[in-house]
């Protein structure tokens, strides 16, 4: 079974230090609630040669449960995220040599 990879760049807009602190406390706590068919792999800060200001590596091996997390995770962060853009990669699949 395949293993997608996606990409998902974002731009964030001027947040208030409040906003910050409640923006950190929501996505905690959303990623605590996500599906075992979903893992975050990685969180990156700053994305040099974009404009950008980071960007989220998400995997999953059903598609649908990752069109259920984008839905969910844009009702959670629209509010300070106006902007993303997400790749979608297919990781190749390992062949055993009997």
């Amino acid at each position: 079974m395949p293993v997608y990879a996606f990409l998902i760049f974002y731009r964030v807009r001027p947040l208030s230090d409040a906003d910050k602190k409640k923006a950190t406390v929501e996505w905690d706590q959303f990623k605590k609630k996500l599906s075992k068919d979903i893992a975050i792999v990685g969180e990156y800060a700053h994305i040099w040669g974009t404009t950008y200001n980071g960007m989220i590596v998400v995997e999953s091996r059903d598609l649908t449960a990752f069109h259920d997390f984008w839905h969910r995770f844009r009702e959670q962060t629209r509010w300070y995220v106006p902007e993303t853009r997400t790749y979608i990669a297919q990781k190749e699949e390992e062949h055993s040599h009997d």
